[in-house]
């Protein structure tokens, strides 16, 4: 695959013309900051989540190369690390805190020292799915495919959220001597789905919303686990979060909480950042965010539009609160 130059890293030319920076990068700020002002170093962290590393990186691009933010990413193994570093004061935010029921646990840790910024998307769902093919209405269904699926339900990394639910549902209809539930990381995850689905072979696995998979296989949730059922374990729908630590509002310049408190992305736009990443080949990360927002100008506009009426009130920014859920 063609490798974009590096003067894709340089946006800032494609973003003027677009007129996106009607929100000058030395504008108001977002608070006291230090004495030489607010900060232009942000640290990031992130999972490897192919939907939160395409929007960390697609952040990444837009606050560096139109809101003058100079931004240091750091990838992490699973959400509880991610929620931590934040507490912890070691990175600034992060973009996909899934609340209230998958993050729960690290949520209700680390709260005390730390705020939900904003929405980053709305309306989420997992569970366990099998490829349509696959003879499973609801989750009982399973045990007649025990032998042929070697007693697995593949999950995600060890001590993600959706593992646990998948091994209380086991436990719910009394098959956890029948199977068990299997950690690997996310790109595992799919890997497995799409080499069972290629030799037609049943196989389950941990399952969500937003996530490419959904559009790239025939799919579906299994009854009995997944969001909106058995809600004790699966919960209701919910909506994935952009959290800070408690001085990031009076840190930062003000467009750049303003661009993190107005981002929203929506299913579509999801979607093709997702594909672009997973299409990547040898392009790195920094260069296919740049390439997405190259080839979506309209979308970068809309939320450049938000940050700056925003950044351009006299309102000064303020969290959502902690027990904020637009889906529930």
């Amino acid at each position: 695959m063609k490798r974009f130059s590096a003067s894709l890293r340089s946006v800032p030319a494609l973003l003027v013309a677009l007129g996106l920076l009607a929100v000058g990068v030395a504008g108001c700020g977002g608070g006291s900051g230090s004495d030489e002002g607010p900060s232009r170093t942000m640290n990031m962290v992130t999972v490897n989540w192919i939907e939160g590393l395409a929007m960390t990186y697609m952040q990444e691009r837009i606050l560096e190369d139109s809101l003058g933010m100079t931004v240091d990413v750091k990838e992490v193994q699973g959400g509880g690390i991610a929620f931590k570093s934040v507490a912890d004061g070691e990175r600034d935010f992060f973009n996909e805190a899934w609340l209230p029921t998958t993050h729960k646990d690290p949520w209700n840790q680390t709260k005390d020292n730390a705020q939900k910024l904003g929405y980053t998307y709305k309306g989420t769902s997992v569970g366990i799915a099998v490829p349509s093919y696959v003879e499973v209405d609801s989750f009982p269904d399973f045990a007649q495919y025990a032998d042929a699926m070697d007693g697995t339900l593949n999950g995600i990394e060890s001590g993600a959220a959706i593992n646990g639910q998948m091994e209380r549902t086991l436990e719910l209809y009394d098959m956890q001597d029948q199977f068990s539930v299997t950690a690997a990381s996310g790109p595992a995850n799919w890997q497995a789905l799409e080499s069972a689905i290629n030799d037609n072979e049943p196989i389950a696995v941990a399952a969500w919303k937003p996530h490419w998979k959904w559009t790239q296989y025939d799919i579906k949730y299994v009854n009995g686990a997944r969001t909106g059922q058995n809600v004790d374990i699966w919960g209701e729908s919910e909506d994935i979060f952009t959290i800070v630590d408690n001085e990031f509002i009076e840190e930062f310049p003000k467009e750049a909480v303003c661009f993190l408190k107005e981002f929203e992305a929506n299913d579509q736009q999801v979607g093709s950042l997702m594909n672009a990443f997973r299409n990547r080949g040898e392009t790195s990360k920094q260069d296919a965010a740049a390439q997405w927002i190259q080839d979506h100008p309209e979308d970068v506009r809309q939320w450049m539009q938000k940050t700056e009426e925003c950044a351009a009130s006299d309102d000064p920014v303020e969290p959502l609160p902690d027990d904020a859920t637009f889906s529930s």
